[in-house]
């Protein structure tokens, strides 16, 4: 069998993606995230996130709102914060957001907080699905971790869970336990 027969050539081809779902699973790579949005101000909402590392290995990049080449916010996010020793910034012209460290990666089993930014896209628009092209049909909170480098490994996709902010719970309970009283009462 010769170098250029295309045998050979699909036999090599069947090795490498072998070889990188392999990779994939051995990396032992594994992620949740919840994200909160708070109104600051008319219109204006402050996205908390919280990643949580369920894996085995590290993770040192964390992107959100992102598959592999396109974005899925439509306002570029703005006031961008990172956990101590992270760096941030907006990539996909301005449709995602990326966190990256060497010196603090997030350990396995481990949580970490302090990710966010201010953006006027409302957490109704951020429970969204992609309409269409790169990324149809997943969630605008799609996201991607990685061990270290951005794109140094297979990665893990998640999506970032939206909660509701802790005033809004706080307001539902309230709210639910006052009309178990008055129908309590008016039973009585």
């Amino acid at each position: 069998m010769s170098l250029t027969s295309p045998h050979l050539k699909k036999l090599i081809l069947l090795a490498a993606v072998s070889a990188l779902a392999v990779t994939a699973h051995a990396s032992g790579i594994s992620a949740t995230a919840t994200i909160t949005g708070t109104e600051i101000s008319p219109g204006e909402y402050q996205y908390s996130i919280t990643l949580n590392n369920t894996g085995t290995t590290t993770i040192g990049t964390f992107w959100f709102a992102w598959v592999p080449g396109e974005g899925f916010l439509t306002v570029t996010p703005t006031s961008l914060v990172a956990p101590t020793g992270w760096t941030d910034g907006t990539t996909a012209g301005g449709a995602a957001v990326r966190w990256v460290t060497t010196t603090n990666l997030l350990a396995a089993g481990d949580s970490l907080s302090g990710f966010g930014f201010d953006s006027t896209e409302t957490p109704a628009q951020l429970e969204l699905t992609v309409p269409s092209g790169v990324g149809a049909g997943d969630p605008v909170t799609t996201s991607y971790v990685y061990i270290a480098a951005p794109l140094g490994d297979p990665g893990y996709k998640l999506d970032a869970q939206l909660t509701p902010e802790p005033s809004t719970m706080l307001l539902l309970l309230t709210g639910g336990g006052l009309v178990g009283f008055v129908k309590r009462e008016m039973l009585a």
